[in-house]
């Protein structure tokens, strides 16, 4: 078996390549049922990495919880999504920005449903978006992260991850907030609000997170962002809205 080879040069070359690129590449050359191949293989296999990094964020807050307290876990996850260097939210407000002053709401969320897309929101039943006179309602069934974690059964159990047992800004007003869960609001409302002021929220958490697999994440996008409802800030410390 040592002196044999087990893969061609032609196939070595193509491990340098995403599945993507290497499905646009068949196109090229006119061989449709390769291209198939390629983005069956794209689906098949992009959550293993995204589920790995998942688990192992949820268990690190959930270990820092178990040895020091709650507050440490909550001040932590502030410090490594918004405030500290290793903070990635800002670059996501800034894109935000940018993409509203030159290609307006359809861009955004646009922008939004591109990134959703690779965020395994479409294991079913799926991601839906609606819209009405004021205000886009994107459906995710399950979330691809919290969501998704309620839905394998992550918070019961012997080997269960944590929840956040008090009610305060960072959960929404709400007990018992699956620890993963915790970043939406401070990352997706509290943070865009303290930079840029009221209505710089990402999108508002309308159905807030999951109490029970098969809850649905609902997301509110308004239009006009001076009429999203002063409870929208009340409820996460921010005051009364204007």
């Amino acid at each position: 078996m040592s002196g044999k080879r087990i893969f061609t040069k032609e196939e070595l070359a193509e491990f340098s390549k995403d599945c993507m690129d290497l499905a646009l590449e068949a196109l090229e050359k006119g061989d449709v049922e390769k291209a198939k191949h390629w983005c069956r293989k794209q689906k098949e296999t992009k959550d293993c990495i995204h589920d790995l990094y998942l688990h192992w964020i949820t268990g690190l807050l959930s270990t820092i919880y178990d040895r020091w307290g709650e507050d440490a876990a909550v001040s932590v996850l502030k410090e490594t999504s918004c405030l500290g260097p290793s903070g990635w939210s800002r670059p996501f407000l800034d894109a935000r920005a940018k993409i509203i002053e030159e290609k307006g709401m359809r861009g955004w969320i646009e922008y939004i449903m591109d990134v959703w897309r690779q965020h395994t929101m479409h294991t079913p039943p799926g991601m839906t978006m609606e819209e009405d006179d004021e205000k886009f309602i994107l459906t995710m069934n399950p979330c691809g992260s919290g969501g998704r974690l309620v839905n394998m059964g992550a918070y019961d159990g012997p080997f269960a991850y944590r929840k956040l047992k008090k009610a305060g800004p960072h959960t929404w007003g709400e007990e018992n907030v699956p620890i993963y869960c915790a970043h939406c609001p401070i990352v997706h409302e509290a943070y865009p609000v303290t930079v840029a002021g009221p209505g710089a929220q990402f999108w508002i958490h309308a159905s807030p997170f999951p109490k029970k697999p098969g809850d649905p994440c609902i997301y509110h996008i308004y239009k006009d962002p001076a009429k999203i409802p002063a409870k929208y800030l009340e409820r996460i410390g921010m005051g009364k809205g204007k």
